[in-house]
Protein backbone atom coordinates (compact mmCIF):
# COMPACT_ATOMS: atom_id res chain seq x y z
CA UNK A 1 0.00 0.00 0.00
CA UNK A 2 1.16 3.16 -0.99
CA UNK A 3 0.67 6.87 -0.46
CA UNK A 4 -1.10 8.58 -3.10
CA UNK A 5 -1.40 12.23 -4.14
CA UNK A 6 -4.78 14.16 -2.21
CA UNK A 7 -7.52 14.64 -4.25
CA UNK A 8 -9.50 17.07 -2.28
CA UNK A 9 -11.63 19.35 -2.48
CA UNK A 10 -11.16 23.33 -3.25
CA UNK A 11 -11.57 24.21 -0.50
CA UNK A 12 -8.90 21.69 1.44
CA UNK A 13 -6.63 22.43 -1.49
CA UNK A 14 -6.29 26.25 -0.80
CA UNK A 15 -6.56 25.50 2.86
CA UNK A 16 -3.45 23.09 2.17
CA UNK A 17 -1.33 25.74 0.16
CA UNK A 18 -2.05 28.66 2.08
CA UNK A 19 -0.26 26.95 5.19
CA UNK A 20 2.78 26.16 2.66
CA UNK A 21 1.86 22.32 2.88
CA UNK A 22 2.67 19.79 0.11
CA UNK A 23 -0.14 16.73 -0.11
CA UNK A 24 2.58 14.77 -1.52
CA UNK A 25 5.12 14.77 1.26
CA UNK A 26 2.81 13.56 4.55
CA UNK A 27 5.32 12.74 6.48
CA UNK A 28 5.99 16.40 7.41
CA UNK A 29 2.52 17.16 7.51
CA UNK A 30 1.46 15.22 10.61
CA UNK A 31 -2.07 13.20 9.57
CA UNK A 32 -1.68 10.54 6.95
CA UNK A 33 -4.41 8.49 5.46
CA UNK A 34 -3.85 6.14 2.83
CA UNK A 35 -5.46 3.70 0.50
CA UNK A 36 -4.63 1.41 -2.17
CA UNK A 37 -2.70 2.02 -4.91
CA UNK A 38 -5.97 2.35 -7.78
CA UNK A 39 -6.85 1.79 -10.42
CA UNK A 40 -8.34 -1.63 -8.41
CA UNK A 41 -9.94 -4.16 -11.05
CA UNK A 42 -12.47 -6.03 -10.00
CA UNK A 43 -15.16 -8.21 -11.72
CA UNK A 44 -19.01 -6.91 -11.70
CA UNK A 45 -20.89 -9.29 -8.93
CA UNK A 46 -18.17 -10.11 -6.78
CA UNK A 47 -16.92 -8.98 -3.56
CA UNK A 48 -14.87 -5.89 -2.99
CA UNK A 49 -12.76 -4.86 0.20
CA UNK A 50 -11.26 -1.20 0.03
CA UNK A 51 -9.02 -0.67 3.09
CA UNK A 52 -8.27 2.22 4.36
CA UNK A 53 -6.31 3.55 7.33
CA UNK A 54 -4.68 6.85 9.08
CA UNK A 55 -2.18 7.56 10.92
CA UNK A 56 -0.14 10.14 12.93
CA UNK A 57 -2.52 12.03 14.32
CA UNK A 58 -3.77 13.56 17.27
CA UNK A 59 -7.00 12.92 19.37
CA UNK A 60 -8.27 9.60 20.58
CA UNK A 61 -7.12 6.17 19.43
CA UNK A 62 -10.35 5.28 17.65
CA UNK A 63 -10.57 7.56 14.76
CA UNK A 64 -13.76 7.53 12.52
CA UNK A 65 -13.90 7.17 8.43
CA UNK A 66 -16.37 8.85 5.82
CA UNK A 67 -16.64 7.10 2.21
CA UNK A 68 -17.59 8.93 -0.59
CA UNK A 69 -18.02 8.06 -4.23
CA UNK A 70 -17.74 9.81 -7.52
CA UNK A 71 -18.06 8.61 -10.75
CA UNK A 72 -15.94 11.08 -12.29
CA UNK A 73 -14.46 14.28 -10.18
CA UNK A 74 -12.01 15.75 -13.35
CA UNK A 75 -15.46 15.92 -15.03
CA UNK A 76 -17.29 18.04 -11.59
CA UNK A 77 -18.83 15.11 -10.84
CA UNK A 78 -19.67 15.48 -6.70
CA UNK A 79 -18.95 12.98 -4.68
CA UNK A 80 -21.84 11.66 -3.00
CA UNK A 81 -21.64 10.04 0.27
CA UNK A 82 -21.80 6.22 0.80
CA UNK A 83 -21.39 5.33 4.06
CA UNK A 84 -19.87 6.63 7.59
CA UNK A 85 -18.11 4.87 10.71
CA UNK A 86 -19.43 7.12 13.23
CA UNK A 87 -22.76 8.87 11.19
CA UNK A 88 -25.64 6.57 10.45
CA UNK A 89 -27.32 9.07 8.59
CA UNK A 90 -24.44 9.90 6.48
CA UNK A 91 -25.61 8.28 3.60
CA UNK A 92 -27.27 9.52 0.48
CA UNK A 93 -30.60 8.73 -0.80
CA UNK A 94 -29.16 6.07 -3.33
CA UNK A 95 -27.61 4.12 -0.88
CA UNK A 96 -30.00 3.59 2.08
CA UNK A 97 -31.24 0.64 0.65
CA UNK A 98 -27.87 -1.39 -0.09
CA UNK A 99 -26.48 -0.37 3.25
CA UNK A 100 -29.69 -0.87 5.24
CA UNK A 101 -29.26 -4.44 3.39
CA UNK A 102 -25.82 -5.18 4.05
CA UNK A 103 -24.96 -5.13 0.69
CA UNK A 104 -22.56 -1.76 1.63
CA UNK A 105 -20.63 -2.54 5.31
CA UNK A 106 -17.61 -1.07 7.06
CA UNK A 107 -15.61 -3.46 8.73
CA UNK A 108 -13.73 -2.05 11.65
CA UNK A 109 -9.89 -4.08 11.25
CA UNK A 110 -8.22 -1.99 14.56
CA UNK A 111 -8.71 1.70 15.61
CA UNK A 112 -7.19 3.48 12.69
CA UNK A 113 -8.27 1.35 9.74
CA UNK A 114 -11.07 -0.10 8.50
CA UNK A 115 -12.37 -1.42 5.12
CA UNK A 116 -15.35 -0.53 2.95
CA UNK A 117 -17.14 -4.07 2.03
CA UNK A 118 -19.21 -3.67 -1.28
CA UNK A 119 -20.87 -6.74 -1.57
CA UNK A 120 -21.94 -7.38 -5.13
CA UNK A 121 -20.41 -4.96 -6.81
CA UNK A 122 -22.48 -3.42 -9.91
CA UNK A 123 -20.83 -1.27 -13.22
CA UNK A 124 -22.29 1.69 -11.93
CA UNK A 125 -20.07 1.33 -8.58
CA UNK A 126 -17.04 2.12 -11.03
CA UNK A 127 -15.27 5.59 -10.01
CA UNK A 128 -12.98 7.37 -7.57
CA UNK A 129 -13.59 6.33 -3.69
CA UNK A 130 -12.67 8.90 -1.31
CA UNK A 131 -11.99 7.68 2.60
CA UNK A 132 -12.13 10.71 4.51
CA UNK A 133 -11.15 10.79 8.93
CA UNK A 134 -12.85 13.77 10.44
CA UNK A 135 -10.43 15.90 12.08
CA UNK A 136 -8.94 15.25 15.72
CA UNK A 137 -6.08 16.77 15.44
CA UNK A 138 -5.13 20.29 17.37
CA UNK A 139 -3.48 21.75 14.23
CA UNK A 140 -4.84 20.94 11.28
CA UNK A 141 -1.58 19.53 9.49
CA UNK A 142 -1.72 16.36 7.18
CA UNK A 143 -3.85 14.78 4.07
CA UNK A 144 -7.27 13.75 5.72
CA UNK A 145 -8.62 12.62 2.94
CA UNK A 146 -6.84 9.63 -0.03
CA UNK A 147 -8.83 8.56 -3.10
CA UNK A 148 -8.53 5.46 -5.08
CA UNK A 149 -10.11 4.38 -8.30
CA UNK A 150 -12.01 1.38 -8.53
CA UNK A 151 -12.90 -0.11 -12.25
CA UNK A 152 -15.47 -2.59 -12.54
CA UNK A 153 -14.60 -5.25 -15.26
CA UNK A 154 -17.77 -7.97 -16.95
CA UNK A 155 -17.50 -11.59 -15.43
CA UNK A 156 -15.35 -13.20 -18.25
CA UNK A 157 -14.65 -16.16 -16.73
CA UNK A 158 -15.79 -20.05 -17.95
CA UNK A 159 -14.96 -22.92 -16.17
CA UNK A 160 -16.72 -26.51 -16.92
CA UNK A 161 -16.07 -29.47 -16.08
CA UNK A 162 -15.51 -32.55 -19.19
CA UNK A 163 -19.22 -33.91 -18.65
CA UNK A 164 -20.26 -29.70 -18.89
CA UNK A 165 -22.52 -29.64 -16.18
CA UNK A 166 -23.02 -33.16 -15.08
CA UNK A 167 -20.24 -34.95 -12.97
CA UNK A 168 -20.10 -38.55 -13.83
CA UNK A 169 -18.98 -41.51 -11.80
CA UNK A 170 -15.35 -43.70 -12.21
CA UNK A 171 -15.29 -46.96 -11.53
CA UNK A 172 -11.67 -48.20 -11.69
CA UNK A 173 -9.56 -51.16 -10.14
CA UNK A 174 -7.02 -50.30 -7.84
CA UNK A 175 -3.60 -49.25 -10.25
CA UNK A 176 -5.50 -48.29 -12.88
CA UNK A 177 -4.53 -45.24 -14.50
CA UNK A 178 -6.98 -42.32 -14.09
CA UNK A 179 -7.47 -38.78 -16.42
CA UNK A 180 -9.91 -35.56 -15.59
CA UNK A 181 -10.75 -32.37 -17.57
CA UNK A 182 -11.97 -29.01 -17.06
CA UNK A 183 -11.93 -26.03 -19.10
CA UNK A 184 -11.10 -22.30 -18.31
CA UNK A 185 -11.14 -19.41 -20.20
CA UNK A 186 -11.22 -15.51 -19.77
CA UNK A 187 -12.26 -12.76 -22.49
CA UNK A 188 -12.02 -9.95 -19.66
CA UNK A 189 -11.19 -6.70 -20.86
CA UNK A 190 -7.83 -6.16 -18.74
CA UNK A 191 -4.84 -8.36 -18.98
CA UNK A 192 -5.44 -11.53 -16.19
CA UNK A 193 -4.02 -14.25 -15.32
CA UNK A 194 -5.51 -17.84 -14.48
CA UNK A 195 -5.10 -20.22 -11.46
CA UNK A 196 -6.03 -23.36 -11.91
CA UNK A 197 -6.61 -26.03 -8.97
CA UNK A 198 -7.37 -29.52 -9.04
CA UNK A 199 -8.90 -30.51 -5.39
CA UNK A 200 -10.06 -33.62 -3.83
CA UNK A 201 -12.77 -34.35 -1.43
CA UNK A 202 -13.59 -37.82 0.25
CA UNK A 203 -14.76 -36.26 3.96
CA UNK A 204 -15.96 -32.84 4.29
CA UNK A 205 -13.07 -30.59 3.70
CA UNK A 206 -11.68 -30.16 0.20
CA UNK A 207 -8.00 -30.52 -0.56
CA UNK A 208 -5.22 -29.34 -3.14
CA UNK A 209 -3.89 -32.00 -5.54
CA UNK A 210 -2.33 -29.62 -8.56
CA UNK A 211 -1.91 -26.41 -9.24
CA UNK A 212 -0.91 -24.23 -12.14
CA UNK A 213 -0.44 -20.86 -10.56
CA UNK A 214 -1.68 -17.64 -11.85
CA UNK A 215 2.79 -16.88 -11.81
CA UNK A 216 2.73 -20.07 -14.21
CA UNK A 217 4.41 -22.33 -11.89
CA UNK A 218 3.18 -25.70 -10.61
CA UNK A 219 1.97 -26.13 -6.82
CA UNK A 220 1.12 -29.27 -5.05
CA UNK A 221 -0.81 -30.12 -2.11
CA UNK A 222 0.81 -31.09 1.09
CA UNK A 223 -0.07 -34.77 0.62
CA UNK A 224 0.50 -35.01 -3.14
CA UNK A 225 3.92 -33.80 -3.26
CA UNK A 226 5.62 -37.15 -3.36
CA UNK A 227 3.70 -38.70 -6.18
CA UNK A 228 4.06 -35.27 -8.17
CA UNK A 229 7.79 -35.57 -7.56
CA UNK A 230 7.29 -39.24 -8.69
CA UNK A 231 5.12 -38.21 -11.86
CA UNK A 232 2.02 -40.30 -10.65
CA UNK A 233 0.16 -36.71 -10.40
CA UNK A 234 0.25 -34.70 -13.62
CA UNK A 235 -1.45 -31.35 -14.23
CA UNK A 236 -0.86 -30.62 -18.41
CA UNK A 237 -2.54 -27.07 -19.95
CA UNK A 238 -3.61 -28.29 -23.50
CA UNK A 239 -5.20 -26.35 -26.30
CA UNK A 240 -8.47 -25.56 -26.39
CA UNK A 241 -7.76 -24.28 -22.47
CA UNK A 242 -8.17 -27.74 -21.64
CA UNK A 243 -6.47 -28.34 -17.77
CA UNK A 244 -6.31 -32.32 -17.45
CA UNK A 245 -5.27 -33.57 -14.42
CA UNK A 246 -3.71 -37.17 -14.77
CA UNK A 247 -3.40 -39.73 -12.09
CA UNK A 248 -1.19 -43.11 -13.28
CA UNK A 249 -1.90 -45.23 -10.29
CA UNK A 250 -4.92 -45.19 -8.68
CA UNK A 251 -5.15 -45.72 -4.85
CA UNK A 252 -8.01 -46.42 -2.40
CA UNK A 253 -7.23 -43.19 -1.05
CA UNK A 254 -8.03 -41.83 -4.42
CA UNK A 255 -11.67 -42.80 -4.09
CA UNK A 256 -13.86 -39.74 -4.17
CA UNK A 257 -15.13 -36.60 -5.37
CA UNK A 258 -13.17 -34.38 -7.38
CA UNK A 259 -13.50 -30.44 -8.48
CA UNK A 260 -11.56 -28.03 -10.79
CA UNK A 261 -11.49 -24.81 -8.95
CA UNK A 262 -9.75 -21.51 -10.78
CA UNK A 263 -9.80 -18.23 -10.42
CA UNK A 264 -9.03 -14.94 -11.83
CA UNK A 265 -6.01 -13.02 -10.84
CA UNK A 266 -4.69 -8.83 -11.69
CA UNK A 267 -1.70 -7.12 -10.91
CA UNK A 268 -2.49 -4.26 -9.20
CA UNK A 269 -0.58 -0.89 -9.69
CA UNK A 270 1.77 -1.34 -6.55
CA UNK A 271 2.69 -4.78 -8.41
CA UNK A 272 0.78 -6.82 -6.05
CA UNK A 273 -1.16 -9.38 -7.01
CA UNK A 274 -4.84 -9.42 -5.88
CA UNK A 275 -7.76 -12.23 -6.77
CA UNK A 276 -11.07 -10.88 -8.51
CA UNK A 277 -12.92 -13.59 -8.62
CA UNK A 278 -13.19 -17.99 -8.35
CA UNK A 279 -15.08 -20.70 -9.54
CA UNK A 280 -15.33 -24.20 -9.51
CA UNK A 281 -17.35 -26.86 -11.03
CA UNK A 282 -17.72 -30.49 -10.23
CA UNK A 283 -16.11 -32.43 -12.74
CA UNK A 284 -15.78 -36.25 -11.64
CA UNK A 285 -16.26 -39.22 -8.86
CA UNK A 286 -13.80 -41.91 -8.70
CA UNK A 287 -14.45 -45.12 -7.32
CA UNK A 288 -11.55 -47.18 -6.79
CA UNK A 289 -12.01 -50.80 -6.50
CA UNK A 290 -9.24 -52.92 -4.63
CA UNK A 291 -7.83 -55.73 -6.30
CA UNK A 292 -9.17 -59.17 -5.98
CA UNK A 293 -6.87 -61.35 -4.91
CA UNK A 294 -7.41 -65.16 -3.32
CA UNK A 295 -4.57 -67.51 -2.37
CA UNK A 296 -5.09 -71.16 -1.77
CA UNK A 297 -3.10 -74.08 -1.31
CA UNK A 298 -3.67 -77.66 -3.02
CA UNK A 299 -4.13 -80.34 -1.75
CA UNK A 300 -5.71 -78.77 1.26
CA UNK A 301 -4.69 -81.62 3.73
CA UNK A 302 -1.42 -83.67 3.08
CA UNK A 303 -0.15 -86.40 4.81
CA UNK A 304 3.43 -87.58 3.87
CA UNK A 305 6.03 -90.25 4.83
CA UNK A 306 8.91 -89.77 6.00
CA UNK A 307 11.98 -89.95 3.31
CA UNK A 308 9.68 -89.32 0.87
CA UNK A 309 9.03 -85.38 -1.24
CA UNK A 310 6.13 -82.75 -0.55
CA UNK A 311 4.50 -81.74 -3.17
CA UNK A 312 2.51 -77.89 -2.48
CA UNK A 313 0.65 -75.53 -5.19
CA UNK A 314 0.15 -72.09 -4.55
CA UNK A 315 -3.34 -70.68 -6.35
CA UNK A 316 -3.86 -66.90 -6.43
CA UNK A 317 -6.66 -65.56 -8.43
CA UNK A 318 -7.31 -61.78 -9.61
CA UNK A 319 -9.79 -59.47 -10.90
CA UNK A 320 -6.56 -57.82 -12.98
CA UNK A 321 -5.98 -57.66 -16.19
CA UNK A 322 -3.30 -55.91 -18.11
CA UNK A 323 0.60 -55.79 -16.64
CA UNK A 324 1.00 -57.04 -13.42
CA UNK A 325 3.81 -59.61 -11.50
CA UNK A 326 3.26 -61.60 -9.02
CA UNK A 327 5.45 -62.25 -5.83
CA UNK A 328 5.17 -65.42 -4.35
CA UNK A 329 6.62 -66.53 -0.48
CA UNK A 330 6.41 -69.78 1.56
CA UNK A 331 5.98 -70.16 5.03
CA UNK A 332 6.17 -72.67 7.90
CA UNK A 333 4.84 -72.28 11.17
CA UNK A 334 4.49 -74.49 13.99
CA UNK A 335 1.11 -73.35 15.02
CA UNK A 336 -1.68 -72.62 12.34
CA UNK A 337 -2.72 -69.08 13.94
CA UNK A 338 1.05 -67.92 15.30
CA UNK A 339 2.30 -64.70 14.68
CA UNK A 340 3.12 -63.60 11.15
CA UNK A 341 6.64 -62.51 11.73
CA UNK A 342 7.34 -65.76 13.96
CA UNK A 343 6.80 -67.48 10.67
CA UNK A 344 9.94 -69.51 8.80
CA UNK A 345 10.28 -68.29 5.57
CA UNK A 346 10.80 -71.35 3.37
CA UNK A 347 11.68 -69.66 0.05
CA UNK A 348 10.07 -66.82 -2.64
CA UNK A 349 9.92 -65.61 -6.00
CA UNK A 350 10.32 -62.20 -6.79
CA UNK A 351 8.33 -60.35 -9.12
CA UNK A 352 11.00 -61.32 -11.82
CA UNK A 353 10.61 -64.58 -11.54
CA UNK A 354 13.65 -64.83 -9.13
CA UNK A 355 13.45 -68.17 -6.68
CA UNK A 356 15.62 -68.47 -3.96
CA UNK A 357 16.29 -72.29 -3.70
CA UNK A 358 18.08 -74.34 -1.69
CA UNK A 359 19.21 -77.76 -1.71
CA UNK A 360 16.23 -79.68 -0.10
CA UNK A 361 13.35 -76.75 -1.10
CA UNK A 362 12.51 -76.28 -4.59
CA UNK A 363 9.90 -73.44 -6.13
CA UNK A 364 8.94 -73.98 -9.76
CA UNK A 365 6.43 -71.46 -11.77
CA UNK A 366 3.55 -73.64 -13.33
CA UNK A 367 1.78 -70.77 -15.06
CA UNK A 368 1.06 -67.42 -14.33
CA UNK A 369 -1.34 -68.16 -11.12
CA UNK A 370 0.35 -71.26 -9.66
CA UNK A 371 3.53 -71.84 -7.99
CA UNK A 372 4.62 -75.59 -6.90
CA UNK A 373 6.50 -76.17 -3.67
CA UNK A 374 8.67 -79.19 -3.48
CA UNK A 375 10.31 -80.27 -0.11
CA UNK A 376 12.65 -83.37 -0.58
CA UNK A 377 13.60 -85.82 2.45
CA UNK A 378 10.97 -84.84 4.55
CA UNK A 379 11.39 -85.83 8.22
CA UNK A 380 9.24 -85.27 11.56
CA UNK A 381 10.40 -81.99 12.42
CA UNK A 382 8.82 -80.90 9.13
CA UNK A 383 5.25 -81.87 10.59
CA UNK A 384 3.19 -78.24 10.73
CA UNK A 385 1.33 -75.64 9.19
CA UNK A 386 2.36 -74.32 5.87
CA UNK A 387 1.05 -71.15 4.07
CA UNK A 388 1.30 -69.18 1.07
CA UNK A 389 1.55 -65.12 0.80
CA UNK A 390 1.22 -63.74 -2.96
CA UNK A 391 1.31 -60.34 -3.80
CA UNK A 392 0.34 -58.01 -7.09
CA UNK A 393 2.77 -55.54 -8.57
CA UNK A 394 1.62 -53.27 -10.93
CA UNK A 395 4.43 -50.81 -13.31
CA UNK A 396 3.57 -47.13 -12.18
CA UNK A 397 4.40 -44.12 -14.86
CA UNK A 398 8.20 -43.08 -13.79
CA UNK A 399 9.16 -47.22 -13.88
CA UNK A 400 8.58 -48.16 -10.65
CA UNK A 401 6.24 -50.89 -9.35
CA UNK A 402 2.95 -50.36 -7.09
CA UNK A 403 1.92 -53.36 -4.66
CA UNK A 404 -2.20 -53.26 -5.04
CA UNK A 405 -2.95 -56.46 -3.31
CA UNK A 406 -1.18 -59.08 -0.76
CA UNK A 407 -2.89 -62.23 0.47
CA UNK A 408 -2.17 -65.10 2.30
CA UNK A 409 -3.36 -68.46 1.97
CA UNK A 410 -5.33 -70.62 4.69
CA UNK A 411 -2.75 -72.55 6.44
CA UNK A 412 -2.29 -76.12 5.48
CA UNK A 413 -1.46 -79.01 7.60
CA UNK A 414 0.71 -81.51 6.94
CA UNK A 415 1.47 -83.96 8.70
CA UNK A 416 4.99 -86.44 8.54
CA UNK A 417 4.18 -90.21 8.95
CA UNK A 418 7.07 -91.85 10.36
CA UNK A 419 8.33 -95.37 9.52
CA UNK A 420 8.64 -97.23 12.51
CA UNK A 421 10.73 -100.13 12.70
CA UNK A 422 9.15 -103.49 13.68
CA UNK A 423 11.01 -105.52 16.27
CA UNK A 424 10.64 -107.39 19.88
CA UNK A 425 12.60 -107.16 23.09
CA UNK A 426 13.51 -110.32 24.53
CA UNK A 427 14.80 -110.59 28.35
CA UNK A 428 16.38 -113.12 29.86
CA UNK A 429 18.96 -114.64 32.58
CA UNK A 430 22.16 -115.53 31.26
CA UNK A 431 23.61 -115.53 34.98
CA UNK A 432 20.78 -116.34 37.53
CA UNK A 433 22.25 -116.05 41.73
CA UNK A 434 21.30 -119.25 43.64
CA UNK A 435 22.92 -117.42 46.73
CA UNK A 436 23.84 -113.91 48.15
CA UNK A 437 26.85 -112.28 46.37
CA UNK A 438 26.70 -114.81 43.28
CA UNK A 439 26.72 -112.53 40.39
CA UNK A 440 23.53 -111.51 38.05
CA UNK A 441 23.82 -111.13 34.47
CA UNK A 442 21.20 -109.68 32.03
CA UNK A 443 20.54 -109.82 28.49
CA UNK A 444 18.18 -107.56 26.70
CA UNK A 445 18.03 -108.33 23.36
CA UNK A 446 16.78 -107.20 19.81
CA UNK A 447 14.49 -109.99 18.06
CA UNK A 448 12.41 -110.12 14.89
CA UNK A 449 14.17 -106.54 13.55
CA UNK A 450 13.34 -105.63 10.03
CA UNK A 451 16.87 -104.83 8.30
CA UNK A 452 17.89 -101.68 10.05
CA UNK A 453 18.84 -98.54 7.80
CA UNK A 454 21.31 -96.23 8.51
CA UNK A 455 19.48 -93.69 9.88
CA UNK A 456 17.99 -95.56 12.74
CA UNK A 457 19.57 -96.55 16.15
CA UNK A 458 18.76 -98.68 18.80
CA UNK A 459 19.36 -97.90 22.59
CA UNK A 460 18.35 -99.43 25.93
CA UNK A 461 16.46 -98.35 29.34
CA UNK A 462 16.95 -100.63 32.67
CA UNK A 463 14.79 -100.28 34.73
CA UNK A 464 14.19 -102.07 38.66
CA UNK A 465 10.96 -103.02 40.51
CA UNK A 466 10.17 -104.36 44.06
CA UNK A 467 8.59 -107.74 44.30
CA UNK A 468 5.05 -106.89 45.09
CA UNK A 469 3.10 -108.31 47.55
CA UNK A 470 0.14 -106.61 47.48
CA UNK A 471 -2.43 -104.72 45.09
CA UNK A 472 -0.76 -101.20 45.52
CA UNK A 473 1.24 -99.52 42.51
CA UNK A 474 5.04 -100.54 42.90
CA UNK A 475 7.48 -97.57 41.55
CA UNK A 476 9.71 -98.87 38.66
CA UNK A 477 13.62 -97.26 39.56
CA UNK A 478 15.42 -95.92 36.70
CA UNK A 479 19.21 -98.02 36.72
CA UNK A 480 20.27 -96.66 33.69
CA UNK A 481 19.73 -95.18 30.19
CA UNK A 482 21.21 -94.17 26.85
CA UNK A 483 20.91 -91.40 25.05
CA UNK A 484 20.85 -91.27 21.23
CA UNK A 485 24.41 -90.80 20.82
CA UNK A 486 24.75 -93.71 23.02
CA UNK A 487 25.86 -92.02 26.10
CA UNK A 488 24.94 -93.75 29.36
CA UNK A 489 23.49 -91.63 32.02
CA UNK A 490 22.97 -94.17 35.40
CA UNK A 491 20.30 -93.46 37.98
CA UNK A 492 20.94 -93.00 41.55
CA UNK A 493 19.87 -96.25 42.51
CA UNK A 494 22.95 -98.13 40.98
CA UNK A 495 25.02 -94.69 40.60
CA UNK A 496 27.50 -95.71 43.29
CA UNK A 497 28.06 -99.11 42.66
CA UNK A 498 28.23 -98.59 38.52
CA UNK A 499 31.17 -96.20 39.76
CA UNK A 500 32.75 -98.76 42.08
CA UNK A 501 32.69 -101.43 39.17
CA UNK A 502 29.80 -103.69 41.36
CA UNK A 503 27.58 -102.77 38.38
CA UNK A 504 28.83 -103.14 34.69
CA UNK A 505 26.42 -101.91 31.64
CA UNK A 506 27.28 -102.99 28.16
CA UNK A 507 26.67 -103.33 24.70
CA UNK A 508 28.38 -106.74 23.56
CA UNK A 509 26.26 -106.37 20.10
CA UNK A 510 24.53 -104.55 17.98
CA UNK A 511 21.74 -106.17 18.56
CA UNK A 512 21.91 -106.73 21.94
CA UNK A 513 22.48 -105.06 25.83
CA UNK A 514 23.63 -106.55 29.05
CA UNK A 515 23.59 -105.68 32.57
CA UNK A 516 25.88 -107.43 35.07
CA UNK A 517 25.71 -107.22 38.91
CA UNK A 518 28.96 -108.46 40.17
CA UNK A 519 28.12 -109.20 43.65
CA UNK A 520 24.39 -109.78 44.31
CA UNK A 521 23.02 -108.72 47.43
CA UNK A 522 19.39 -109.25 49.32
CA UNK A 523 18.62 -105.13 48.05
CA UNK A 524 19.02 -106.48 44.12
CA UNK A 525 16.21 -108.93 44.99
CA UNK A 526 13.58 -108.27 42.29
CA UNK A 527 12.08 -107.66 38.81
CA UNK A 528 14.17 -106.38 36.17
CA UNK A 529 13.32 -105.02 32.52
CA UNK A 530 14.13 -103.17 29.97
CA UNK A 531 13.16 -100.90 27.13
CA UNK A 532 14.55 -100.69 23.58
CA UNK A 533 14.32 -96.97 21.62
CA UNK A 534 14.49 -96.69 18.40
CA UNK A 535 16.11 -93.36 16.91
CA UNK A 536 15.45 -91.73 13.55
CA UNK A 537 18.25 -89.63 12.23
CA UNK A 538 17.12 -86.11 10.94
CA UNK A 539 18.02 -84.05 8.02
CA UNK A 540 20.10 -81.50 10.52
CA UNK A 541 22.05 -84.67 12.21
CA UNK A 542 19.62 -84.30 15.22
CA UNK A 543 18.00 -87.53 16.64
CA UNK A 544 14.28 -88.48 17.13
CA UNK A 545 13.02 -91.13 19.39
CA UNK A 546 10.18 -92.87 17.18
CA UNK A 547 9.17 -95.90 19.05
CA UNK A 548 9.42 -97.85 22.70
CA UNK A 549 9.67 -101.54 23.23
CA UNK A 550 9.53 -103.10 26.98
CA UNK A 551 10.67 -106.55 27.53
CA UNK A 552 8.88 -108.77 30.03
CA UNK A 553 10.02 -108.74 33.49
CA UNK A 554 12.68 -111.29 34.55
CA UNK A 555 12.67 -112.11 38.96
CA UNK A 556 15.87 -112.21 40.60
CA UNK A 557 15.12 -114.20 43.75
CA UNK A 558 16.85 -117.20 45.22
CA UNK A 559 15.97 -119.19 48.53
CA UNK A 560 16.93 -117.96 51.74
CA UNK A 561 16.17 -121.34 52.99
CA UNK A 562 18.99 -123.25 51.73
CA UNK A 563 21.58 -121.28 52.57
CA UNK A 564 20.78 -121.15 55.68
CA UNK A 565 21.06 -125.03 55.84
CA UNK A 566 23.79 -125.46 54.17
CA UNK A 567 25.73 -123.39 56.46
CA UNK A 568 24.88 -125.24 59.20
CA UNK A 569 25.74 -128.36 58.17
CA UNK A 570 29.22 -127.06 57.60
CA UNK A 571 29.30 -125.92 61.07
CA UNK A 572 28.80 -129.07 62.47
CA UNK A 573 31.37 -130.66 59.71
CA UNK A 574 33.70 -128.60 61.58
CA UNK A 575 33.08 -129.11 65.12
CA UNK A 576 32.95 -132.72 64.34
CA UNK A 577 36.33 -132.06 62.57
Amino acid sequence: MKIIACISNFAIVKMLLENDQNCLQPSILGRIVKVPVGPLVRVEGTEVRIPCNVTQYDGPSEQNFDWEFSTNPAQDSKFVHVISTWDPFFMSREYQARVNNGDITLRRNSNNAVELVIGNIRPTDQGIYRCTTPSTDSVFHGNYNAVVEVKVIADGLTVTGSKAQFTSTWNLSEGDSFQLRCSASTNSSEHTHLHVSWEFKNGLAWQEILSLTHEGKFQPGPEYNERYINGDVRLDAMASDIYRLSVSQALPSDEGAYRCRVSEWVKDADGSWQKIQEKSVDVDTVVVQPTALGVFITPTNVSVTERDSLYLTCNFTTDRSGIFQAEVTWHYSESPDGPMEDAQILLSADRDSVISDSTLISLSHVDRSSYHLLIRDMSIEDSGYYFCQAALWVPQYNGSWHKVAERTSVPVPVEVITLEPNYHVFLNASKMPKFSEDPTELECRITEAQSAEANVRYTVSWYYRLPSRSEEVVKDELLATMDADWMLVVGERSKQRAQNGEIIFSKPAVDTFRLRIQWTSEADRGEYFCIISSWSKQRNNSWIKIKDVASMPVSILWSTQGRSLALSHCKSCDEND
